[in-house]
C-alpha cells in the first residue's frame, strides 16, 4: 500500500477526533464522579491523573510548536493579554462555586479554593506563553 500525503492527513484527523473523544470523556466521567456520585479526588485520582497528563501533554506539544494559545481564534496582544488573565479569574470563580457546593460556606476554604485555581492556571498560562515565546525567538 502507498503512503502519501492524503493518507497521513486523514490518520492525523482521526487520531485527532479519537483524543478528542478520550480526553472529554474522561472530563465528563470525572465530573459525574464528582458531582453525581459524590465521590473525592483520592477516589478518583486514577482517572484524574490519565486526564491530567494528558491534558499536560498536549498543552506543552501546542507550546512546543509554537502554536498561540487562543488558536485556532487569531487574537491581538491585547486581547490575549485579557484572555491570559480572565480565564485564569474564571477558574478560580468555578473552583469557588463547587467548592461552595460541595464542602459548604467556608471562607477559607472557598479562598483557598480561588486561590489555588486562579495561580495555577495563571501560572501554567504563563509558562505557556514563555515557552512560545522562546520558540519564536528561536525561530525567526
Amino acid at each position: 500500500m502507498k503512503t502519501d500525503e492524503r493518507v497521513n492527513s486523514e490518520v492525523k484527523v482521526a487520531k485527532s477526533i479519537g483524543y478528542s473523544i478520550f480526553w472529554f470523556g474522561i472530563f465528563i466521567v470525572l465530573l459525574y464522579r464528582w458531582f453525581v456520585l459524590n465521590q473525592t479526588l483520592m477516589e478518583t485520582l486514577d482517572f484524574f491523573l490519565v486526564w491530567f497528563v494528558a491534558s499536560l501533554v498536549h498543552f506543552f506539544a501546542l507550546a512546543s510548536k509554537g502554536i498561540p494559545i487562543t488558536y485556532p481564534v487569531s487574537m491581538s496582544k491585547r486581547e490575549q493579554l485579557y484572555f491570559l488573565i480572565l480565564v485564569p479569574l474564571l477558574t478560580g470563580v468555578l473552583s469557588v462555586i463547587t467548592v461552595f457546593l460541595r464542602v459548604g460556606m467556608d471562607i477559607k476554604r472557598i479562598l483557598g479554593g480561588f486561590t489555588v485555581s486562579f495561580l495555577g492556571m495563571f501560572v501554567l498560562f504563563l509558562l505557556y506563553k514563555f515557552i512560545l515565546y522562546s520558540w519564536e525567538k528561536r525561530n525567526t
